[in-house]
């Protein structure tokens, strides 16, 4: 696995952006994004129920970064509602998300099928931990 264009960030700024947030967000992401934030992976596929899609990057948690999950969440709240929180994106308006209804797992969030407001999402795993370890 190999990851281009991230940073590190600090403990604090994962930390502030739980407190924004009013979230927890899962160990294995949090350990993973101290050095990796913002980062696209290689190799980057994931299957969503048979079907092929990409990884494209994590959603930076620095405020400060273009592509950060502030803007996202600010740009589709209404679309995503309250239980989604995006952490990658796929570089066609579709995301990864946590899905605070379900044990955190991770979800991929259609944007073609959820178009005017949160409609569904599809489950892909039960961890950040086995995303990553999937990808292909």
């Amino acid at each position: 696995m190999k990851w281009l264009n991230y940073k590190a960030i600090s403990i604090d700024t994962i930390e502030r952006m739980e407190d924004r947030l009013q979230i927890t967000l899962p160990d294995d992401y949090k350990q993973f994004v101290l050095k990796y934030d913002g980062g696209y992976p290689h190799p980057n596929h994931f299957k969503v129920d048979e079907k092929v899609e990409i990884f494209n990057n994590l959603l930076s948690l620095d405020e400060n970064e273009t592509d950060n999950i502030y803007e996202v969440l600010e740009d589709l709240q209404n679309r995503i509602g309250d239980q989604l929180i995006p952490f990658a994106e796929d570089g066609f308006g579709n995301l990864l998300c946590f899905d605070y209804s379900a044990d955190t797992n991770i979800v991929f969030w259609d944007h073609e099928k959820n178009y005017d407001d949160f409609k569904e999402s599809t489950f892909v795993c039960s961890s950040f931990s086995s995303l990553i370890e999937n990808l292909f």
